[in-house]
């Protein structure tokens, strides 16, 4: 008869319920006992700010991402998560995916931070945030997309640790994104945030896609890399009321529909903001015609849906207004896209 308690004791595993367990148990303890005697052992790494030695390989294949890719393993019952920082090279790398099976051994992906992201917040404060930049790239479909890759010259992909400053980003968020001291460095807005991919149990990481617009002339500082730049010391803009869009949230083929932005103080008084800023999101609404703008004045836009746009499409409609004596607003309506009839 098979004796457990005799294999458990044999193999130092009293902890184990089964056969499975035990022999777990014994392939974890090895591993921790050899670890450090692989080529590939990097002593002096660091994970958020933590000491932790990790197995640091280069990935199986090619391609111009080699170099920027790494293979990581940490040693049994440590643990780095999804959107991690590693130093490790003397470099920044944030981990963009993880082996959840951890049976055995901690393994996962790690990414070269290539920019440091700058903005400010509503107070002023600078922050400044390592994090992955890439060319944005759409695969065809049908039955060669696997062959057919696209590059948006005019697109960044931006992926960028979850943490306590960048969960305060929002769409229409502008950056400097090209190499610091050029002239005219290039802006990009904040037009696609994706919040929901690379999170898991409350960490991870955002995916970021920005599209290249216009410097602001007396907004925009290049100098320091920050876009509508907010001198220190100055008063902090709030909001004093609240704002909405009145319209119906649904739009037909074919039709038009007018949108209107209206402002109100705290005692709920309407009040007139100048120079409303009007967005449609995602930018691609408007790339492929399915949704122009007729007219737009003030705090009142008209759309027009095409007739070719998506049945049960979407689209979100974004108002924003500022003035230093009743701060800013900003109001979103999610618009669905319906048919003729």
């Amino acid at each position: 008869m098979y004796d457990m308690t005799f294999f458990r004791k044999i193999n130092n595993a009293y902890g184990s319920n089964s056969k499975k367990e035990t022999t777990l148990y014994e392939i974890r303890d090895r591993i921790a006992r050899t670890y450090t005697e692989t080529i590939d052992y990097q002593p002096d790494t660091i994970v958020d700010g933590e000491p932790m030695p990790l197995i640091v390989m280069e990935p199986r294949g090619g391609g111009d991402e080699r170099d920027r890719m790494k293979k990581i393993e940490a040693p049994p019952e440590s643990i780095f998560r999804l959107g991690s920082k590693v130093d490790c090279f003397g470099l920044k790398w944030l981990v963009v995916r993880i082996n959840y099976n951890q049976e055995i051994k901690l393994q996962g992906d790690m990414q070269l931070c290539n920019y440091i992201l700058k903005w400010q917040e509503d107070d002023g404060a600078v922050v400044e945030e390592e994090c992955v930049v890439t060319r944005y790239k759409t695969s065809a479909s049908g039955e060669d997309a696997s062959k057919v890759v696209t590059v948006d010259d005019t697109r960044r992909n931006v992926l960028v640790q979850l943490n306590e400053r960048t969960a305060r980003l929002y769409q229409g968020k502008r950056f400097f994104i090209d190499m610091e001291g050029l002239n005219n460095p290039k802006v990009y807005k904040l037009t696609d945030l994706d919040r929901t991919s690379f999170v898991y149990d409350g960490v991870g990481f955002f995916q970021l896609v920005c599209t290249q617009e216009m410097e602001i002339g007396g907004r925009d500082r290049p100098d320091l890399m920050l876009c509508d730049y907010i001198e220190q010391g100055a008063p902090l803009l709030l909001s004093i009321g609240t704002c909405g869009i009145d319209g119906l949230n649904t739009i037909r083929q074919n039709m038009s529909r007018e949108y209107v932005a209206r402002f109100f103080d705290t005692g709920g008084n309407e009040i007139q903001m100048d120079s409303v800023e009007w967005e449609i999101l995602p930018p691609e609404m408007l790339a492929i015609d399915q949704i122009t703008v007729l007219s737009q004045s003030d705090n009142r836009i008209e759309l027009r849906c095409a007739g070719n746009a998506s049945i049960g499409g979407s689209f979100t409609l974004v108002a924003a207004a500022k003035d230093t004596e009743h701060g800013k607003f900003m109001a979103e309506m999610n618009v669905e896209i319906r048919g003729v009839f």
